[in-house]
């Protein structure tokens, strides 16, 4: 058998001429896919198939192989007296993604971009981490499906759907951080609050020793995740019964049900696993929430680079370079920035880029990634940049 690439360690140096070899080999004649799309509203989703792109079947929406990549086409009408159609592409990627799926996406992506005269906003999805705008398209959740076109795997009906994520809240006012954690008692403390997504229900759990600013924070996430994905959300306070797990009656609860309250050996409890107390939390004052980088990719032959331009919020909107591709990220978001003098081919490769950088960076590899061309930056982005700084005679801006 042959061995599975990892689409994480991409080499970028070659992707961008041998995926393109392949691609244009099978579609020779053009992209017959991309013929009349995107002309009215609705959602279109297509897997990768050998370099090919494949039509989803529309009953399928919303379930994607964990071994595969999608391209996933949003058409929208954006303002109704202006009559004039917009478009999002999402490309998705399983964990078990092999390097030419994924490398097709990423080409394929910026095809369907083209076809539609270079006005769609692109985002990289990743298994596990999809942004809420992503999961907004598919109202009845997410679902991941075993295997992929390599494995041949057709049986979906047993699929199991992603495993719930945790995430801890903890900090001080105007400093609280969020922080996925293992799906575990044994990580949660009395001092902090705990939110976990699953694909049933949002809960929210208040240890007893946490502060009213971590409460709503967390009341404010579950808020927002309860908006994107029309799901209900329920809220659990250690020291009652159904905040403690313990009683009988909760063994069954959505909640505990993921984290079990004992170990157990041979089907035999060893021991229980209780909540740890404040202490072993930490002070909420060592809690650093991440500091915002811009950085701007330079190459070295065909080594890519990122070089720190600003560090902190608000960088000035004059250190964006036209002739580069510019990465902001400000710790739940990462966007990549492509000039309007930027090469060609960094179009291409902007989304290998970007996850190279998380990687070597050693950032959440599910961290959203936004790709925006200059002229047509979303609210999104423009928000996190500053005014521009005033020219000084005898002084540039940063350059590489």
């Amino acid at each position: 058998m042959p061995k599975q690439l990892d689409w994480q360690d991409t080499n970028l140096a070659n992707f961008g001429s041998e995926i393109e070899r392949k691609c244009k080999a099978a579609a020779a004649d053009g992209e017959p896919q991309w013929i009349d799309v995107g002309k009215s509203a609705g959602i279109q989703v297509w897997r990768m198939e050998q370099f090919k792109v494949v039509p989803w079947p529309k009953y399928k929406y919303g379930r994607f192989h964990r071994g595969d990549s999608y391209i996933v086409l949003r058409t929208y009408l954006k303002d109704p007296a202006s009559m004039k159609l917009d478009h999002d592409v999402h490309f998705w990627i399983g964990s078990e993604s092999t390097q030419d799926e994924y490398g097709t996406a990423a080409y394929k992506t910026v095809e369907l971009d083209d076809k539609l005269s270079g006005r769609a906003v692109q985002y990289r999805e990743v298994e596990g981490g999809e942004s809420d705008r992503f999961a907004r398209l598919f109202p009845q959740g997410l679902r991941y499906l075993a295997g992929g076109t390599a494995s041949g795997f057709k049986h979906v009906d047993d699929a199991a759907e992603r495993e719930p994520v945790l995430l801890r809240i903890k900090g001080l006012a105007g400093n609280v951080a969020m922080r996925q954690v293992k799906l575990s008692r044994t990580v949660m403390n009395s001092g902090d609050c705990y939110v976990m997504d699953t694909p049933q229900c949002i809960y929210q759990w208040n240890g007893k020793e946490s502060s009213a600013h971590e409460r709503a924070k967390a009341s404010e996430l579950c808020r927002l995740l309860q908006q994107d994905k029309h799901r209900d959300t329920k809220v659990l306070d250690e020291g009652t019964p159904e905040g403690d797990g313990t009683s009988p009656e909760c063994s069954n609860h959505g909640f505990w049900r993921h984290l079990p309250g004992e170990r157990r050996f041979l089907g035999l409890r060893v021991s229980r696993i209780s909540i740890q107390d404040e202490s072993a939390g930490g002070s909420d004052g060592d809690v650093k929430a991440f500091e915002p980088l811009l950085l701007k990719v330079t190459a070295d032959g065909d080594t890519p680079h990122f070089r720190v331009v600003w560090r902190g919020k608000a960088p000035p909107s004059s250190r964006l370079d036209s002739s580069r591709v510019m990465l902001l990220d400000d710790g739940f978001q990462c966007f990549c920035w492509i000039g309007k003098d930027a090469p060609r081919e960094a179009r291409t490769t902007a989304f290998m880029l970007a996850q190279l950088y998380l990687k070597k960076w050693k950032r959440p590899s599910v961290l959203p990634v936004t790709l925006l061309k200059e002229g047509q930056e979303k609210k999104a982005f423009s928000a996190l940049l500053g005014p521009a700084e005033p020219a000084a005679e005898g002084c540039g801006c940063v350059i590489s």
